[in-house]
């Protein structure tokens, strides 16, 4: 997806990387949710955690700070979070020349300034290239190339629907059905609300309103044809005097074929970071029912220090 979600945005903090990774979609969702200490100090509430693997003892101040940085990046800019670890790989040749991974960032419980949600969130990339110079100088993540990477977000209905109404997301709206006027200029509003996850019957359902109606959504993983995303358009309730009929049928199939098509190419920008969706898959492991989804990640720049999301 454009997703999720967001999110997770929530992975541009770290993802300074390049690479792919090998885990599967079953792994976030199978982990116990974390309960949080009764503590009053975000500062105070979970310490992040880092691990740094290291192949020689002279990279070990150097890959230790790039770890500590990641994990303060990502504590900056989020207002809640139950865990956040960065696991690091890194080689004395390989950090002469700015490069270091695998590296694998997981956390639980994230809250975003503007009301981004996760469950859970796992991003894995296998190399990334740093400015070390600004790194040891000004303690500065900074990347030297673009860097690619994956992630997987898991979100439970809350944070699906805080995903699909967060102020980044933009839904489309259909063209207009043989001119029809009510459906000229007219937005797709997501819902926040209703929001289900059933992993009996595969489906995500929300709902949203459009040309003065309210429809239902039900978002499923296509079967193939080159999509990974596959989404049924209904209507829920009419507004005024519109029936059910040729119009309205096409009205379905429009909503469904349009958001079909976001959700599939949806493109999340973070100010310079990119993610994608790439797949999804729904499971009752855990607390609550939780929809996965898997992104792919692009990173040309850090956000900025102010720019919430």
């Amino acid at each position: 997806m454009n997703f999720i979600y967001a999110s997770l945005l929530l992975i541009a903090s770290i993802a300074s990387m390049h690479g792919t990774c090998g885990f599967q979609l079953s792994m976030v969702a199978s982990r116990a949710p974390f309960k949080k200490p009764r503590t009053k100090s975000l500062e105070q509430k979970i310490p992040f955690t880092t691990t740094t693997k290291k192949t020689s003892s002279s990279s070990s101040v150097t890959s230790t700070l790039i770890s500590n940085l990641a994990c303060m990046a990502l504590k900056r800019r989020l207002i809640d979070q139950t865990h956040v670890s960065c696991d690091l790989t890194a080689d004395t040749n390989n950090l002469f020349f700015g490069r270091v991974g695998p590296v694998t960032v997981k956390g639980r419980g994230w809250k975003s300034p503007l009301g981004l949600t996760c469950r859970a969130i796992e991003a894995t990339v296998n190399e990334c290239s740093l400015d070390m110079g600004r790194l040891v100088s000004n303690q500065k993540l900074v990347l030297t190339t673009p860097a690619e990477g994956r992630a997987m977000v898991a979100l439970s209905a809350t944070d699906f629907g805080n995903f699909i109404t967060h102020p980044l997301i933009k839904p489309p709206s259909p063209p207009s059905i043989n001119g029809s006027s009510d459906n000229q200029n007219s937005r797709l509003v997501f819902q926040k609300e209703n929001v289900s996850v059933d992993p009996s019957t595969g489906l995500v359902t929300f709902y949203g309103t459009y040309a003065d109606s309210k429809w239902k959504f039900a978002l499923q993983r296509a079967a193939g044809g080159g999509e990974q995303a596959k989404i049924h358009a209904t209507l829920a309730e009419s507004g005024g005097e519109r029936e059910r009929g040729a119009v309205v049928d096409a009205m379905e199939l429009s909503l469904a074929s349009t958001t079909s098509k976001f959700f599939n190419e949806m493109v999340f920008d973070l100010d310079g970071t990119f993610l994608s969706f790439e797949d999804m898959m729904l499971t009752d492991k855990g607390r609550d029912s939780s929809v996965m989804i898997s992104l792919r990640i692009k990173v040309k720049k850090f956000p900025s220090p102010g720019m919430e999301f």
